[in-house]
């Protein structure tokens, strides 16, 4: 008598699902519980990769789905593959995208079946202050999911006026919450930007 084969499992064992967000469009959630230092979920398991000074990578740049990988290529996501670019951005992430290679989301606490995995953007925007709502949910949401910094940012930073004292100090507010997420990498992007702002503002007197 011939063995029966085995039926099928009728549950998924993906890691995590692609379903629609109360926070925004479709997200990721977890199927299974992640610890700190896990891999959650590959960044675009379909992708492709443009050199920096690529028209189309540059133009990509404005759907807010491309990632620099390692600085030295353009990541940009097939979108008919669900992959951690659907990760809701949060201001309490549970998890972090890191760029290197072909790209990843990471745990960084511990993430329960059925949560939401969310990352920190990061976007720093140049006069466009409310550019980001944030619908995030969390208990400290800022409310905005960019930090704007303005030309009189960059002409105050380092002087010592009231207006100078007034941006270093919310500066030193997000350093600080930065840290608290652990995306401290996020100061290196707005320093470089006031010295480009600043540089800028200074060639076109």
């Amino acid at each position: 008598m011939s063995k029966r084969r085995a039926r099928k499992a009728m549950f998924s064992l993906a890691p995590v699902q692609f379903r629609d967000s109360a926070i925004e469009g479709r997200g990721v959630f977890a199927r299974r519980t992640f610890r700190p230092g896990d891999v959650v979920v590959a960044y675009a398991p379909r992708q492709r990769r443009l050199d920096l000074a690529d028209p189309e990578a540059i133009a990509a740049a404005d759907t807010k789905l491309t990632l620099l990988s390692e600085k030295y290529w353009v990541i940009i996501p097939d979108t008919s593959v669900p992959g951690g670019w659907l990760c809701n951005h949060s201001c309490n992430p549970n998890a972090a995208i890191y760029s290197d290679r072909e790209g990843r989301i990471q745990c960084t606490r511990t993430i329960q079946p059925g949560e939401e995995v969310t990352i920190f953007y990061g976007w720093v925007t140049q006069n466009e202050p409310e550019r980001d709502p944030c619908r995030c949910g969390a208990p400290q949401c800022r409310g905005f999911i960019n930090f704007d910094l303005s030309d009189d940012d960059a002409e105050s930073f380092e002087t010592d006026t009231p207006a100078g004292g007034a941006f270093r100090e919310r500066l030193a507010e997000y350093e600080t919450y930065l840290g608290s997420i652990r995306q401290e990498q996020v100061m290196e992007t707005i320093l470089r930007k006031l010295a480009q702002m600043k540089l800028r503002s200074r060639s076109q007197r």
